[in-house]
């Protein structure tokens, strides 16, 4: 049996099509069809249904893509087991880092692994929270930073940076003029946020009921860049530290406005999959991410 053949059925159960994986790949769909169709003729069972919106799964590939994963997870292993004999960090890390987060800590976290730990593979994954989440409990990322709200700090959970949150708003809009704002106030303004179960929201929403008031959520989207663009554009709201939108006050199309009253925040943390063990390669990203989490830049 083929290792890649199996990492490639993988993939294209993760991407739902044929052509993002050989898009991704750089091969020709041509070429993926024969390695489906000689594994299908090795399992003698069909492995896909073709659909208008791509490839789904069968039966039959449904019940043994378990047992592909945790396959490959064991190759996986074998391989970190055999660089970790080495001195030198080698070998793919998986690393899942929230939006908001990410022009803070991806760049100067790339030019030190690229520049100090060149045997590295470090992969990049973006998204909320949530899909972190869920990337580490699946084993398709090894390593998460996100954020958590509020108190809700799990013991998992290892924490690096807390930062305020702040109504972000129009750059000249009066609401964000002032230094500082009052939730109740803040909470009845039109808001652009992410929709539950989402950290953010759910504190939010908890903050507005101790407050006695209601958010006044008029769009809810799961896009960091698609919220900035909303708010740049004067037609809601949010609430986001003043790190997710550094780039854009710089540019001068958004004001922040410290929220009290109460004081809201955001707790940066790191996560790992219980997938598999940590690697040399792994922990020594993690390191160099409590180092520039750490730094004055991140809070």
């Amino acid at each position: 049996m083929d290792i890649k053949r199996l990492q490639l059925l993988v993939e294209i159960v993760e991407a739902g099509s044929l052509s993002k994986v050989c898009a991704s790949r750089g091969m020709a769909q041509s070429a993926l069809s024969k390695h489906i169709a000689a594994l299908e003729e090795e399992f003698g069972a069909k492995l896909f249904y073709r659909t208008g919106r791509g490839v789904v799964l069968t039966e039959f590939g449904q019940s043994i893509l378990p047992r592909v994963r945790a396959v490959l997870g064991e190759f996986d292993q074998l391989k970190s087991d055999i660089r970790d004999r080495s001195d030198v960090p080698s070998g793919p890390v998986r690393l899942a880092v929230q939006a908001s987060i990410t022009h803070a800590l991806v760049g100067p976290l790339f030019q030190r692994v690229r520049a100090d730990f060149p045997k590295i593979d470090l992969r990049l994954m973006e998204g909320f929270a949530g899909n972190i989440e869920d990337a580490l409990a699946t084993g398709r990322a090894d390593v998460g930073v996100f954020s958590r709200y509020g108190q809700n700090i799990h013991k998992t959970d290892e924490e690096l940076a807390t930062s305020e949150l702040y109504l972000v708003g129009r750059a000249g809009d009066p609401e964000v003029s002032k230094p500082e704002c009052r939730f109740a106030d803040a909470s009845r303004l039109p808001l652009v946020l992410p929709g539950a179960p989402d950290g953010l929201y759910m504190m939010l929403l908890e903050a507005a009921r101790k407050a006695g008031v209601t958010l006044n959520t008029e769009i809810e989207v799961d896009s960091l860049t698609a919220m900035r663009e909303i708010v740049a554009s004067g037609a809601a709201y949010s609430f986001l530290t003043r790190q997710a939108v550094e780039v854009d006050m710089k540019l001068g199309r958004i004001d922040v406005s410290r929220v009290t009253d109460p004081v809201l925040t955001r707790t940066l943390v790191l996560a790992t999959s219980a997938q598999r063990p940590l690697t040399q390669a792994s922990r020594t990203v993690i390191d160099l991410i409590r180092k520039l989490t750490r730094a004055p830049r991140a809070g």
